[in-house]
């Protein structure tokens, strides 16, 4: 697997501005959960998520702009968007009401995909991309998490049922996916 990842990814890649953004957003990671779970700090963590949330906003522009696009940042922005809301919903149901049933729900697609993706790249080297609900589900539930450390929980439940209808979809989508791959092993064809 080691020697596979070296073959697939440039470490010069490291130093794009764009995945230099992603590194960021992944370093903000710990200091975010930290404040959501300490009395009183949400209003750090808002602002720590705020900035996380501007540089996942400009990385992709910034890679298209610069004609670098690369195969560490296709593997590295979906890696810190999973991490960064698996991470906010857990301290969220530990301290502001977050539903733990969808913190386990989202906690479980995101190990299968990450597991799916994991076993594609072993076999073929291919980067699987997001699909479109699962993009989806990405916007949205990040809107009703920033609800939820508002404590504005009749709008944050409100969108977090609208929220599931994507994130159901998803599930069957990857899920769809990763048994095609599996019963076809051949090099996957991309689902953009």
């Amino acid at each position: 697997m080691l020697q596979k990842i070296r073959e697939s990814f440039d470490l010069r890649e490291l130093a794009y501005p764009s995945n230099l953004l992603t590194l960021v957003r992944i370093a903000l990671i710990g200091p975010t959960i930290r404040h959501l779970l300490r009395q009183d700090e949400s209003h750090k963590a808002l602002g720590i998520i705020a900035l996380g949330m501007g540089t996942d906003a400009i990385d992709g522009p910034i890679a298209r702009a610069r004609g670098e696009v690369s195969s560490l940042g296709q593997f590295l922005d979906p890696i810190a968007d999973k991490v960064t809301l698996d991470g906010v919903a857990v301290a969220l149901s530990v301290r502001h009401g977050f539903p733990w049933w969808v913190t386990y729900l989202l906690l479980a697609r995101d190990a299968g995909i990450l597991t799916g993706s994991t076993l594609i790249f072993r076999r073929s080297a291919y980067i699987t991309t997001s699909l479109w609900t699962g993009k989806m589900t990405t916007a949205s539930l990040s809107m009703t998490l920033l609800l939820y450390m508002l404590d504005a929980h009749p709008w944050a439940r409100r969108l977090l049922n609208f929220t599931l209808v994507p994130l159901a979809i998803s599930w069957v989508q990857y899920g769809t996916r990763y048994w095609r791959w599996l019963r076809e092993p051949q090099e996957p064809r991309s689902h953009s």
